[in-house]
């Protein structure tokens, strides 16, 4: 998946040369934290709610201007970006939020809360579904075994997380649809595979 295919497009968006107060009036209006800014149609910098907070006096607010305090070169994405190399940006710099370059054009912007729903869709976490822990033998044809036999048994698998290691088995995370995991879990068991968690 990637950024272009999560982010917001119609960002909201504020010039340079606006006053510190309207750019916090914009973002309460909007319910939203971080504002692109942008000059003549190119986006020349980002402003957060953060350094709003360190700025606000209220004597100030009317004489600070958003270029005064935004950030001139904020760390970017593209609408080509992984999700995945979105957040790990978004983790290691500690921000929550960027904005969406084509060149120097804004394409949108990207938060923490539009790569949660992500992730959480790609986990179908967002639909209703049981799931199964297994701890097994790191062999590829261990883990084909046992996708089959929960099909066999009717479950239908969503998806499948890799765990940590234990010694020379892993753990598993099998999200299906939901279902009765009795049948599963019994003939999983009889099969010989450890089941260390489940969730109906």
């Amino acid at each position: 998946m990637r950024v272009g295919q999560i982010m917001r497009k119609d960002a909201v968006t504020i010039t340079p040369d606006k006053r510190v107060g309207q750019a916090l009036k914009l973002m309460q209006k909007h319910n939203i934290r971080h504002l692109p800014v942008v000059k003549d149609h190119e986006m020349v910098g980002w402003i957060t709610s953060r350094i709003l907070r360190e700025v606000l006096l209220a004597s100030m607010l009317e004489v600070i201007t958003v270029g005064d305090v935004m950030i001139e070169a904020p760390i970017t994405v593209s609408p080509d970006t992984s999700v995945e190399e979105a957040a790990r940006l978004m983790y290691e710099n500690k921000i929550g939020g960027m904005p969406v370059l084509e060149g120097d054009k804004l394409a949108g912007v990207i938060t923490t809360m539009d790569l949660l729903a992500a992730f959480l869709s790609m986990l179908g976490l967002l639909r209703s579904s049981s799931r199964l822990d297994l701890l097994l033998d790191k062999n590829p044809q261990v883990l084909e075994n046992v996708a089959r036999l929960i099909r066999e048994a009717g479950g239908n698998i969503i998806n499948i997380a890799l765990g940590p290691s234990k010694g020379d088995k892993r753990s598993y995370l099998v999200r299906l649809n939901k279902c009765d995991l009795a049948p599963i879990i019994a003939r999983l068991k009889q099969e010989g595979h450890e089941v260390t968690d489940f969730i109906p």
